[in-house]
């Protein structure tokens, strides 16, 4: 078994739950600004239906040999856990009518990564709620291929899966992906993965032309009645007010400005507070 979903969702969303905002964050390890971001060359990612998932499900039947000849490994990989899984809550697990995945070439090398979310793939009949990550959507993986193995690189959140888009590097190395608002466009809040030397990681966020160094601190809550607004200074847009009390979700820090990054909850809008209004 590669992963648990709901847990795994969970870490990639949170990271640290319950921690508090460290004051002191580390400094960004990019030197990226939004009019940087905004020129680079970046090549969208290609939805791919042809995955014949059907034949994995033959690693069950009588003929598992078929199976494992033409089944990706990146499927078999958790292909048990999932049967397993539906089984025990008394379904039946079978694909979805049409496969959908991700190509993309982050390396420039001409071959092709995949990022999938094999939840979206499967479908466990009799109990469709077995593989639910809630409403933020359970993650896609990236993986590469290496000779005849195939290499997790990663993790992408859901929203920012759809219509990736990888940004121009030096050559040989996996240049950064970009994605956000579920592929739609125009988007207020793009989320970057930046390769570090053994995965991708979830590093920087721009939200409305303001960047965000992604330091998950968990939840934390408000000293004081708080104004939520839309960039990290004072006199911005005020989105909403929140009571003292209020509990939030930490996701990072404002690029050179005494702001968090938060959202106060699934459905509500995010956007920044003052640092010094988190209870220390």
């Amino acid at each position: 078994m590669r992963f648990a979903l709901p847990i795994l969702t969970a870490g990639l969303l949170l990271a640290a739950c319950g921690g508090e905002p460290d004051q002191t964050a580390p400094a960004a390890t990019t030197a990226e600004t939004p009019a940087a971001i905004t020129q680079a060359v970046a090549t969208m990612a290609v939805l791919k239906r042809d995955l014949d998932l059907t034949a994995c499900l033959q690693e069950e039947s009588a003929n598992p040999d078929a199976a494992l000849s033409s089944c990706p490994m990146y499927v078999l990989h958790s292909l048990d856990f999932m049967v397993q899984e539906c089984s025990r809550a008394g379904g039946t697990l079978q694909p979805t009518p049409e496969s959908e995945a991700w190509s993309l070439d982050v390396d420039g090398d001409g071959k092709n990564e995949v990022l999938i979310d094999l939840t979206e793939n499967f479908t466990c009949y009799g109990a469709p709620s077995v593989f639910s990550c809630g409403s933020l959507g359970c993650p896609y993986f990236l993986y590469s291929q290496r000779g005849d193995a195939w290499m997790e690189l990663g993790a992408v959140n859901a929203d920012d899966a759809p219509g990736i888009e990888v940004l121009a590097a030096t050559a040989g190395t996996p240049g950064t992906l970009r994605g956000g608002c579920g592929g739609q466009k125009p988007c207020s809040e793009l989320a970057y993965y930046a390769w570090h030397g053994t995965a991708y990681e979830w590093t920087w966020i721009e939200f409305n032309g303001r960047l965000v160094d992604v330091a998950p601190y968990g939840l934390s809550t408000l000293a004081k009645l708080t104004a939520l607004t839309t960039a990290p200074a004072e006199g911005a847009l005020v989105v909403d007010s929140y009571p003292a009390g209020t509990t939030v979700v930490v996701i990072g820090t404002a690029r050179g400005a005494p702001y968090q990054f938060v959202s106060p909850c699934n459905a509500c809008p995010r956007g920044f507070v003052e640092t010094a209004a988190l209870k220390k």
